[in-house]
């Protein structure tokens, strides 16, 4: 039994910093589902079930073009015989009058989770045994939120599967559902898939393997996706595989100024990232001897980039700056003093070159800086 495990897909979500390509980008990360479905359809990888855990749209009231597209790749899996269940999540939430999942519910496809509190939701026959699904839809003023959820009902079935979405051990609020670990492993469930945390990850609590799916598309470059399908294997206890989803890299680099001598060494490390898929951020940091101008780094090669942004925290040290440094009375203003004094003794340019750098590196090895 393989099971295709999606969660915070957070389809409909704009990304505005990307101006010029944000519809692009924006109906590019909304085919996931299509991709989604297209990889649970390919007979090669053996899927047999398709479960969602929550945030599925951006928002609870998603445009209708968007629904009807998302009912169409749900329609093809449940024609296709995949068993398909859809869990409500918090951006996405059952709770209000005009969410989606109100005003669709009675056409969609597979079986859609609406009860507020823990309970059995479905069941799967499937060569000879029987796998029991449990879960919940949030819903506000209803749903049990404090203490952590600990409620975890099981009835008689060869497979136990709880699919939620939450956080374990972390109370962000009743929209997040907390969630007691220890009552997870105390629940017999064979597995918990989650959804709400957007990295890929593992955790074996008790004899429950719980997983988090992770958001496979990036948002922007804080929630970076984790570029995955993930499948939960329980042909023979529980394996967690994933597969490449083809996402769009959304990447950042931290560029150290220190660790540069000339604003054309930046360059060509920004040149070396060069990637026409990507979505990159650089972010330049540290002390430099030499101006790092972000902006122009930014437009001279955005061109290398599906986008570029680069940012700039660095610190310009010109020579007033390291004058001020030298009448410090601290350790650094003793380093800064003793080498402006060599390098004024300097016999010539070589020297004071090396000298320079000697200074800049020191400077920055000592929590050096102050901002011009």
């Amino acid at each position: 039994m393989r099971v295709l495990h999606l969660a915070d897909l957070h389809l409909g979500w704009q990304p505005e910093f990307l101006h010029d390509k944000k519809e692009e980008r924006a109906r590019e990360r909304d085919n996931l589902l299509t991709r989604a479905a297209n990889f649970a359809l390919d007979a090669k990888n053996e899927i047999c079930a398709v479960i969602i855990a929550g945030d599925l749209f951006e928002t609870h009231r998603p445009p209708k073009a968007l629904v009807e597209s998302v009912l169409g790749q749900l329609q093809r899996l449940d024609r296709a015989g995949i068993f398909l269940l859809t869990v409500p999540g918090n951006h996405d939430e059952i709770t209000y009058h005009d969410s989606v999942y109100r005003s669709e519910g009675h056409r969609w496809p597979g079986v859609l989770a609406d009860n507020p509190l823990p309970q059995e939701i479905a069941r799967l026959e499937l060569a000879g045994r029987t796998t029991a699904f449990y879960g919940l839809a949030y819903t506000g003023g209803v749903t049990r939120t404090s203490p952590p959820l600990a409620d975890f009902p099981k009835g008689e079935a060869h497979r136990h599967i709880g699919i939620l979405h939450g956080s374990l051990n972390w109370d962000a609020g009743d929209r997040s559902l907390p969630i007691a670990s220890d009552a997870v492993s105390r629940s017999g469930y064979d597995c918990l898939a989650l959804g709400h945390i957007h990295g890929h990850s593992v955790r074996h609590l008790g004899k429950t393997v719980a997983c988090y799916a992770g958001a496979t598309e990036a948002k922007g470059f804080n929630d970076p996706g984790c570029g995955v399908f993930t499948i939960l294997n329980l042909n023979d206890g529980v394996r967690v595989e994933t597969a490449d989803a083809a996402c769009r890299p959304c990447l950042t680099y931290d560029l150290e100024l220190s660790e540069f001598d000339t604003l054309q060494e930046v360059a060509e490390a920004v040149k070396s990232w060069a990637d026409p898929e990507a979505i990159v951020r650089v972010a330049l940091k540290g002390q430099a001897n030499f101006q790092a101008d972000a902006d122009a780094l930014q437009e001279d090669y955005a061109h290398l980039f599906y986008h570029l942004q680069v940012e700039s925290a660095g610190i310009y040290l010109d020579d007033s700056i390291i004058a001020g440094l030298s009448a410090e009375p601290t350790i650094r203003g003793y380093f800064v003093k003793k080498m402006k004094a060599r390098l004024e003794a300097a016999k010539n340019e070589e020297e004071k070159e090396v000298l320079r750098r000697a200074l800049f590196r020191g400077v920055a090895a000592l929590q050096g800086g102050v901002k011009p």
